[in-house]
């Protein structure tokens, strides 16, 4: 082992880590890859930043923008409310054609995209068939992941895939190359969850309920404040249990101290509560006590002024820091209430809790800017804005734009990536928006990672790194012939997209298996592609965004995720085994 495949090997590992455990923001740990492979020497600098100014960086942008132009246009809500009006209630044949939608449209638009839009239709249409939500939204989830695979845009780990493989000497993917594969893992998938789902995920006895979103249990913190005639009174003279509303701690003078019913308040004290967000709301006009924050949105919630959940998406921004960093960031007319985190009760202020995925965030605010918070890349909201008629007109532009880009492309009359961008900007010189609207559409987050990770993964080629690899990789399972080695890159890709993402990991595992191909002599284009799907179609737990959409509203435990997941994530890579070799030849015998 040379000294610059130690280097690699220790990035690569300590990447893991701080990906894992959320020390650094996804973007910061790409970065922070890019600068040591070139500070050392591993890669020259004009090299190390080529990542960045990929094709694969601009289609995904384009990609990117289109997408959000047809959830926002309300093409998809429409299409959702109609098959709601349409469609008999029942449960497996209302979860064969939510999930035959979802996987259709993720096709052409982000998964992630897809799901958002698809989640309040499809909690209404669940709670119209007889079953809980989250019977219907994990698996409409599901297949949006499906059909994404399908397609070269419909998802980015399948676009980054493309770049790599196009920098490691091989052609890039076509846009419709997976779509055989795509379709069969999506029938596969939707026949299995549609008739498995009642053993699959069944009915929770601790959500039996079709609660309404508002019995969500939020964290907040109220305070006593100077002259309040709650000074001297007991905790359990304060009409928490009237709001629903439980005391967890009172904490003093830096300190913290049971909530005891007959715990007396003093001036300052701050009660930590846990609540609906009803209850919230109503605590704010308590003469008693008031949250401790300044609240800019009156009381009785005028048109102007709304509340919303949004839900902390992976790699965000604002991870790591504490929710007082956060409200501070959001600026003076948007104002976070409360916090919501699955599976933890605590006695912590609030204030000063440290920020994880999947957090949902209960906002105040003028109605403009917390609709405007959808767009924001680090956030969803888990019930988007209603849109407004003109914007269907301008939806039908985009649907235009994206037709014509998908078809100049596959008819190679364009390089795929120029389609795209004329299409892009096709848009912006007719007016249907602006270059500023543009770069907010873009979550920049993502373009880093990606493009940080396919440096690294030209570093792990140059460096003989995936040599190493992928000769261990031979000698571990070559005796067992290339069939086996497709299902060792397979499984090590889903690995690797528990911590990392799924494009880093396809970009982390892309120059092994190519390396594994030329060590048999075989075409490494099977071996790329199996790399690529396999991490497209990780469905184990929920840190992939579209799955984490729906995790706090389908009231999951990661047992739900494992208990549906992992079968599903078995019957698609036992697909990818059959049809991966069917499809792309590997050039020697199989077995």
């Amino acid at each position: 082992m040379t000294p610059e495949i130690a280097l690699v090997l220790t990035l690569l590992v300590s990447a893991l880590i701080l990906l894992a455990k959320e020390i650094l923001p996804v973007e910061q740990v790409s970065l922070l890859l890019v600068a040591i492979l070139a500070a050392s020497g591993v890669l020259p600098a004009d090299v190390a930043f080529q990542g960045f100014a990929s094709t694969t960086v601009i289609m995904l942008g384009c990609v990117m923008v289109l997408s959000r132009r047809l959830a926002e246009s309300g093409l998809i809500a429409r299409l959702s409310a109609r098959i709601r009006q349409n469609t008999r209630p029942g449960s497996r044949s209302t979860l064969a054609w939510l999930m035959t939608v979802s996987a259709g449209l993720s096709s052409v638009v982000t998964n992630t995209s897809t799901t958002a839009v698809l989640i309040p239709a499809v909690s209404e249409m669940a709670r119209r068939s007889g079953v809980r939500p989250g019977r219907f939204l994990m698996p409409v989830a599901f297949a949006s992941m499906m059909g994404g695979s399908a397609t070269l845009i419909g998802t980015s780990t399948n676009l980054a895939a493309s770049g790599a493989v196009s920098r490691l000497g091989m052609e890039p993917f076509g846009v419709f190359e997976f779509a055989m594969v795509g379709l069969v893992v999506s029938i596969s998938g939707i026949v299995m969850m549609t008739v498995l789902n009642p053993w699959l995920l069944p009915d929770n006895p601790e959500d039996t309920e079709h609660l309404p979103a508002a019995a969500k249990q939020f964290m907040a913190t109220l305070v006593v404040p100077a002259g309040s005639r709650s000074i001297g009174m007991a905790v359990g003279d304060l009409g928490l249990d009237a709001r629903a509303l439980t005391a967890l701690a009172v904490s003093r003078d830096g300190g913290r101290v049971a909530a005891h019913p007959r715990r007396k308040l003093r001036e300052a004290d701050r009660v930590i509560v846990r609540g609906a967000r009803a209850g919230l709301l109503d605590a704010l006009g308590d003469p008693l006590l008031g949250l401790d924050l300044d609240v800019p949105a009156p009381l009785d919630e005028p048109a102007h002024f709304i509340l919303a959940e949004a839900i902390l998406l992976p790699g965000a921004r604002w991870i790591g820091q504490t929710l007082r960093s956060a409200r501070a960031e959001l600026g003076s007319n948007l104002c976070i209430l409360a916090l919501h985190r699955r599976g933890q009760e605590t006695a912590a202020l609030i204030e000063r809790m440290r920020l994880k995925t999947g957090d949902v965030l209960l906002i105040s605010g003028p109605r403009d800017q917390v609709e405007a918070l959808d767009r924001d890349p680090d956030l969803s909201l888990l019930m988007p804005p209603e849109p407004g008629p003109p914007s269907e007109r301008e939806g039908k532009h985009t649907v235009v734009a994206l037709i014509s880009a998908i078809a100049a492309g596959a008819t190679g009359l364009l390089p795929f990536s120029v389609a795209l961008l004329i299409a892009v900007l096709a848009l912006v010189l007719t007016g249907r928006f602006s270059l500023q609207d543009m770069f907010g559409m873009i979550s920049w987050r993502i373009l880093i990672l990606i493009g940080g990770m396919s440096s690294f993964g030209v570093a792990m080629q140059t460096s003989g790194t995936a040599s190493w690899l992928a000769g261990n990789v031979v000698s571990a399972l070559g005796g067992f012939g290339p069939v086996a080695l497709l299902l060792g890159l397979g499984v090590l890709t889903i690995i690797l997209t528990q911590p990392m993402s799924n494009a880093a990991a396809a970009l982390t595992v892309l120059p092994v298996a190519i390396g594994v191909a030329d060590q048999l002599g075989a075409d490494p284009r099977p071996f790329a592609v199996m790399v690529t799907l396999s991490a497209s179609l990780s469905f184990i737990a929920p840190f992939e965004p579209a799955l984490l959409l729906v995790y706090g509203p389908g009231h999951y435990s990661i047992r739900d995720f494992l208990r549906a997941g992992i079968p599903l994530t078995l019957v698609s890579l036992c697909i990818l085994l059959v049809l991966v070799p069917l499809l792309w030849p590997l050039g020697i015998a199989a077995f």
